[in-house]
């Protein structure tokens, strides 16, 4: 067994820990009443336009989690990178090839950014700032 001195540091870390610990939980009370108010809230208006409703027979909706993976436009901006370097019409694989090694992700990142860069290319597609040519696997992207 160590000596006193020996777990001070150990000590010191759980105390911080148990601080943070602490400051989060009442940080997260606190947005709850919060939560809880806005909800009387709107319950008491729903009861306002219709009195025979039952608010808690409303079932909860999950709420919706969003990643934030890139900054604003910068997916875009490396999709144009990508396409403007090759400098012909490229295969949806190689722009989302040319995304991962930009951001120096690994390949093991395509299942989660795949879909992100191919419904961005769609997007700009809509906007007419890129043409696809072909369809499926085949598919080919160009600048316009």
């Amino acid at each position: 067994m160590q000596t006193d001195s020996g777990n001070r540091y150990a000590v010191k870390a759980l105390k911080d820990k148990r601080a943070a610990l602490a400051g989060e939980i009442i940080q997260l009370k606190k947005k709850l009443d919060w939560a809880e108010s806005q909800l009387r809230h709107v319950d008491a208006t729903l009861s306002l336009f219709d009195p025979k409703i039952d608010p808690g027979a409303i079932p909860a909706a999950r709420p919706q989690k969003h990643v934030k993976l890139f900054k604003q436009g910068e997916l875009n901006r490396l999709i144009f990178d990508a396409l403007r370097v090759s400098g012909e019409p490229t295969r949806t694989f190689d722009v989302i090839t040319s995304v991962i090694l930009a951001l120096g992700h690994e390949e093991s990142a395509r299942p989660a950014l795949g879909p992100r860069v191919r419904s961005n290319l769609q997007y700009l597609m809509r906007r007419g700032e890129v043409a696809k040519i072909g369809g499926g696997r085949d598919a080919r992207w160009t600048l316009l």
